[in-house]
């Protein structure tokens, strides 16, 4: 059986929010804890999440297994908290979206019944071990709430229900209306991955009540995947309104990622040992590094927050279960670009400038 903390050091979870592509780090643990022989609330002192990483970090602090939440939420409930990805589906989707007022595309009580199984009755102060520690945004004030149930900042969330705070972790803005009429999705904002917010919580506000002390914490981050998102060289000279706002979004939200990921790193490496995994979602990849066959299955560049068709369900979990059997859990300090199918690392080299074709030379 896998020990990948053989030194018995204090273990974080951290996972990026990313809609139902949770499927696949949900799927990552589950196989994790095949490999384990553990369910993976025992394999981690404290779980952290934004949006669907919260959904698995709320589970997770309810003592359901990873296995447990792919089956009782990733794959049997949470594609009902979405309309059936059908023509007509999808039309009527977009119907009720304009007589709404442009405000949203789905109800939130279909997402509601979707975590069901974080519905126990449980607040936050109720949940002992793992930790959970979660992010929302409050659009009052424009402040990032980092909900926690251990450390000096339990008090302010001891009452929330665990599921009011996984749902307020997850109200994408247009996808879902906020949670009690204020509270939207976590990841608006820099926190998409809360690598540096956990980071942040354990080791300055716990710290040596629960042993989140240096040289004896493992963090490890985990994402939602990386689609690429290459260009043809020239085409931002072309690009609309629309093409300029669609750009905008999913490059922030990408560079934000990244970012905490690199800061995480440059502020604790020194003090944790801080592991990042997250796949490439690149046809190429997923069959040449996971061996994953892939042919009449969607493109893996496609797959969003919202996708649930099966197909799709199915994909993301060989890619989450297939990633993880590659990884080299017992290795210290790794970055994504540093596994079988990870996320690249990429550098002007990749991206040339021409100054030929510009009158700037």
């Amino acid at each position: 059986m896998l020990d990948f903390n053989p030194s018995g050091k204090k273990t974080i979870l951290s996972v990026d929010g990313g809609g139902m592509r949770g499927l696949i780090p949900v799927a990552m643990l589950a196989e994790l804890e095949a490999m384990t022989g553990k369910p993976a609330y025992e394999l981690f002192d404290m779980v952290g999440g934004t949006s669907t990483g919260a959904i698995i970090a709320g589970g997770l602090a309810l003592h359901l297994s990873a296995h447990e939440i792919l089956e009782q939420i990733y794959k049997s409930r949470l594609p009902g908290a979405f309309p059936p990805d059908t023509l007509l589906g999808n039309l009527a989707t977009y119907i009720r979206f304009i007589f709404n007022g442009l405000r949203y595309l789905y109800d939130l009580e279909p997402f509601r019944q979707a975590l069901q199984p974080l519905a126990l009755g449980r607040s936050l102060g109720d949940l002992q071990q793992p930790i959970f520690f979660a992010t929302t945004k409050d659009v009052r004030s424009g402040d990032t709430y980092y909900m926690v149930s251990a450390g000096p900042g339990r008090a302010a969330f001891a009452d929330w229900p665990l599921s009011g705070a996984v749902a307020a972790s997850g109200a994408a803005p247009i996808y879902f209306p906020p949670v009690a009429g204020n509270l939207i999705d976590g990841g608006v904002g820099v926190y998409a991955n809360p690598c540096l917010a956990v980071a942040t919580e354990a080791m300055e506000y716990i710290g040596s009540a629960e042993e989140f002390v240096d040289d004896n914490v493992i963090l490890i981050s985990i994402g939602t995947g990386f689609a690429p998102r290459e260009r043809d060289d020239g085409v931002a000279s072309r690009y609309s309104l629309f093409d300029w706002v669609n750009y905008v979004i999913l490059s922030g939200i990408d560079d934000a990622a990244l970012q905490q990921v690199f800061v995480t790193r440059a502020i604790y490496s020194g003090r944790l040992d801080f592991r990042r995994y997250n796949p490439l979602l690149s046809r190429a990849s997923i069959e040449r590094d996971l061996d994953v066959p892939t042919g009449g299955l969607p493109d893996p560049a496609q797959l969003t927050l919202s996708s649930r068709r099966p197909e799709q369900i199915a994909l993301m979990e060989a890619i989450g279960r297939a990633y993880a059997r590659k990884l080299d859990w017992t290795r210290e300090h790794v970055m994504p670009w540093d596994t079988p199918g990870g996320q690249p690392r990429q550098d002007m080299s990749t991206f040339p400038v021409d100054w030929a074709k510009t009158p700037f030379r």
